[in-house]
């Protein structure tokens, strides 16, 4: 389990950066392997405060818990922690219940962990599959712009654009020089203020969120997306550099299994957007219209 740093040690001006990578199952063998943490910090130029490897849902706890000790001891990471061990914790700090994970809890439960396990001032949020297939050092200006413009909520990079899909550009609402200013969130790679995502700031309430991440809303993306629009910050995308990561094939419902009330969820969800947030006019704001 991580130490708790004062906030700001380690860099002048309050800029400290706390990495935090999320694995689970599928996933932590890579993550927890030697060179995967320095290859993350080389891809985006910098070092980082602390650096912790967050491990969720998986069945060999052991397996995991050796390489992660492993990771400690050569200098790799900071520290590592298991989300089970600090949710309890985090959801008091949420004010949320544990009613709130509903039927699939690791798609939120990790999320509300993450703040917990660094004592940086910046939280420097990076899926497991994420990478930069162009190395850069975007996180610097990032935190001078997240500290010129409290308006922002937090920093990301583009991403490769599917059919169909606008992309930060045709998302943009407003620019910053590079970046363009949005509604959304992705916990793919995300640049934020640690603070900001402690305490009860999980309850918004965002229909235009809610339909964006159909078919699987109330997860960790929509309601951080759902917060931001309810207090009108935005995300921030750097448009001059992009990040990549594993399109799986599946979605995570359908991965996981889907059930008759995902379905009966997902048909309600394309209701709403069709009939009532897709008609919306622009002034009525972010968490209705899109």
């Amino acid at each position: 389990m991580p130490g708790s740093a004062s906030e700001g040690a380690g860099q002048p001006g309050g800029r400290s950066v706390g990495l935090v990578v999320n694995s689970y199952e599928r996933t932590y063998r890579d993550v927890l392997r030697p060179g995967f943490f320095p290859g993350v910090a080389a891809q985006n130029g910098r070092d980082f405060d602390e650096v912790v490897a967050l491990v969720n849902n998986v069945a060999d706890r052991r397996d995991a818990t050796a390489r992660a000790e492993e990771l400690v001891r050569t200098g790799e990471i900071s520290a590592y922690a298991f989300v089970a061990d600090l949710l309890p914790a985090a959801l008091h700090s949420a004010r949320l219940s544990a009613r709130a994970l509903r039927r699939r809890p690791y798609l939120l439960d990790y999320g509300l962990v993450m703040p917990h396990v660094v004592g940086t001032r910046w939280l420097l949020g990076w899926d497991a599959e994420t990478r930069l297939p162009v190395p850069s050092d975007w996180v610097s200006p990032s935190l001078d712009l997240l500290a010129e413009h409290p308006r922002v909520f937090h920093v990301s990079l583009g991403w490769t654009v599917g059919p169909g899909e606008p992309g930060p550009l045709g998302e943009a609402v407003d620019h910053l020089g590079d970046y363009a200013l949005g509604w959304g969130f992705s916990d793919q790679l995300f640049l934020v203020r640690r603070a900001d995502l402690v305490g009860p700031i999980w309850r918004s309430f965002a229909p235009a969120a809610a339909v964006r991440h159909a078919p699987h809303p109330y997860t960790f993306e929509y309601r951080v997306e759902a917060h931001q629009r309810s207090v009108r910050r935005h995300r921030a995308t750097l448009t001059t550099a992009r990040y990549v990561t594993n399109d799986l094939s599946l979605g995570v419902v359908d991965r996981s299994g889907q059930s008759w009330r995902d379905e009966v969820e997902r048909r309600a969800l394309r209701r709403l957007e069709s009939a009532v947030v897709a008609r919306l006019p622009e002034w009525v704001g972010p968490r209705f219209h899109r």
